[in-house]
């Protein structure tokens, strides 16, 4: 676990250094022991490359890793999700007054948001199939199988976690409606890894690029879904003090979904070989 952390922390260098020092580094970093020490260092040194960024020979201008914004992302949701499910008395009352359309928006919002949980998992399977097809005679596929194996034991943990203690929570109808908005984007922001590293290995490139597809129509679903949502929200004449958090939420997890799926199918269409270099967008 320490030699992956220390691999992560590496991929939080600015591009310009990855490119410049990355691969001495890295080696370095083979060839000896990993300790919590070796990881505090990568990060200390990770925060002073940002903050020197413009000392690095052949630096372009500064982008934000997207590791980093999505980890942001996801810690944004986590915070909003209680006050954006923190239903205030009479908003659901007020929407279903009036009439069916409410329970039918509920339905269709909890509905999709489950759907695009389910087809961000299916594109695992999708991973999962072409490892199955190419690792047992492609040695540069069986590396990378084994790295994603690795990868997935571990984000598995905060994936369960996630889940356990948003579906244990007490929420009314309105909070079941919009539960998946807080919870779809961290599940895509975990499963991201998985297809990043399988474009190491360009045995793996169209399973990329279908996981790719399929992240992607997980974001359109649940952009959708929370267009069902905005819609309750105004039938149910919600007080800016509910909407607000509930609209950062939706604009947060839109866009982490966006990123996700973006990313994916760029690496399964470009068919890099290289270790992602997990750079975002321009500030």
């Amino acid at each position: 676990m320490l030699r992956w952390l220390a691999e992560a922390a590496l991929r939080l260098y600015p591009k310009a250094w990855r490119e410049r020092y990355g691969d001495e580094v890295g080696d370095l970093v083979t060839a000896r022991p990993v300790r919590p020490r070796t990881v505090a260092d990568l990060l200390a040194g990770a925060a002073d490359a940002w903050l020197h960024h413009r000392r690095i020979p052949g630096a372009g201008p500064l982008r934000v890793p997207l590791a980093v914004s999505l980890v942001t992302g996801g810690f944004l949701l986590w915070f909003l999700w209680r006050p954006g499910l923190g239903e205030l008395p009479g908003v659901w009352a007020r929407a279903a007054a009036a009439g069916p359309i409410a329970e039918q928006l509920r339905g269709t919002a909890t509905s999709l948001f489950v759907a695009a949980g389910v087809t961000a998992l299916l594109s695992l399977w999708q991973l999962g199939s072409a490892v199955r097809v190419h690792s047992s005679h492609d040695q540069a596929a069986r590396a990378t199988a084994r790295r994603m194996l690795r990868t997935a034991g571990l984000l598995a943990v905060p994936a369960a976690l996630v889940a356990v203690l948003l579906l244990r929570q007490p929420v009314g109808p309105l909070g079941t409606a919009m539960t998946g908005g807080f919870f779809v984007p961290i599940l895509m922001a975990l499963v991201l890894p998985l297809p990043l590293i399988a474009s190491a290995a360009p045995a793996f490139g169209p399973a990329v690029l279908a996981a790719g597809r399929s992240l992607a129509v997980a974001a359109l679903m649940n952009g959708l879904a929370w267009l069902a949502v905005a819609v309750l929200l105004v039938l149910g004449q919600a007080a800016p003090a509910f909407v607000t958090p509930v609209a950062a939420g939706a604009l947060i997890g839109v866009s982490m979904t966006a990123l996700v799926a973006g990313r994916t199918l760029a690496r399964g269409r470009t068919g890099a070989v290289d270790i992602p270099s997990l750079s975002g967008t321009t500030v």
